[in-house]
């Protein structure tokens, strides 16, 4: 028969039980505090001293606070815009590295336009669409304004919906976690090491179960609740400042090699065309190219080919409803 083990030996196991366990959670805690990595910081709130050119809105959740605060990164300051409504017409392009793409082509085939590509880091369409406002209030009357859309941009609402985005004490952009409730959502709220973990997990996004790649096919609800609103945004401010607002939505490789379907396009066709605003999907002009693969480079961004590919559909789009615009039409 073994012998009974004395209760002080198991106190004293316990104790070095938790304290191993506990030590190495301390020592990370306290390491992330000193130096928060940069995916946390935003998921800090007002706990962190990280300042910005933001606050707080209603609608867009997010909004600039002023003019003179808005430095995007590829454009110039609304102020430095001189002059601010020449008499060639201006179109304005708000978008990722495909909108630049996109405008950057309507240059040299559009010499009369005066062409602006607005861009700030990381922004998402709600930010676009908070900069389109600014530049309105500002005084600055496009011709029209061109917002791109890829369907990774469309995913990112569907892991962090537009009730998520924040703005602190400080005017820094921020986001709010998923919290489960219950004493894990308690830790949380406490330590910072729980948080990066569970931020670097899917189990943050608002639907855990939820896979991006798959936003062509499906569209989460809540998702669409959310671009139901930014249309609307987007529809009510084109007809208050009387300033016409195309969305591009452009496709993925995926869709245009066959391996997806549209779903997502027309969900958000019909979202536009229900806010009154003027959307584009030039997926029939990509289809009906053959060298589909001669579309992009390597990175898949569209090559000279699928950028005058891109601009042609979409200056007959403009032209079957504004003749002007287009002038001359497509020559490619």
């Amino acid at each position: 028969m073994a012998p009974e083990v004395p209760s002080w030996r198991r106190a004293r196991f316990a104790v070095g039980l938790l304290c191993g366990c506990l030590l190495p959670f301390l020592l990370g805690e306290f390491c992330v505090r000193l130096r928060p990595p940069e995916d946390l910081q935003p998921f800090l709130g007002d706990e962190i001293e990280r300042a910005g050119i933001y606050q707080l809105d209603p609608v867009l959740r997010v909004a600039y606070r002023s003019a003179a605060d808005f430095q995007p990164a590829e454009a110039p300051k609304l102020a430095d815009i001189e002059p601010l409504n020449p008499p060639e017409p201006t179109w304005l392009f708000f978008g990722n590295s495909f909108a630049r793409g996109l405008s950057a082509s309507v240059r040299p085939r559009l010499p009369s336009h005066r062409v602006i590509f607005f861009r700030e880091s990381k922004d998402e369409l709600h930010l676009r669409v908070a900069q389109f406002r600014l530049a309105l209030e500002h005084g600055l009357k496009p011709e029209r304004a061109f917002f791109t859309l890829i369907p990774s941009e469309v995913a990112t609402y569907a892991k962090f919906p537009l009730d998520r985005a924040h703005v602190n004490r400080l005017g820094a952009l921020c986001k709010r976690h998923r919290d489960p409730g219950g004493p894990f959502g308690t830790l949380l709220d406490r330590s910072w090491l729980a948080r990066m973990v569970w931020i670097r997990s899917r189990l943050n996004y608002a639907d855990p179960t939820f896979a991006p790649s798959r936003i062509t096919e499906r569209i989460p609800l809540p998702t669409v609740d959310d671009f139901r609103k930014l249309f609307t945004a987007l529809g009510q401010l084109s007809r208050q400042y009387q300033v016409p607002v195309t969305v591009v939505v452009l496709p993925e490789r995926r869709q245009i090699l066959g391996t997806s379907n549209y779903a997502l396009q027309s969900t958000l066709l019909e979202l536009a065309k229900t806010a009154g605003v003027d959307a584009f999907d030039p997926r029939a002009a990509f289809l009906a190219y053959s060298d589909k693969r001669a579309m992009y480079i390597p990175d898949w961004h569209y090559s000279p080919v699928g950028d005058g590919i891109l601009l042609d559909a979409l200056l007959a789009h403009l032209k079957q409803n504004t003749p002007s615009i287009a002038e001359g039409g497509p020559s490619r």
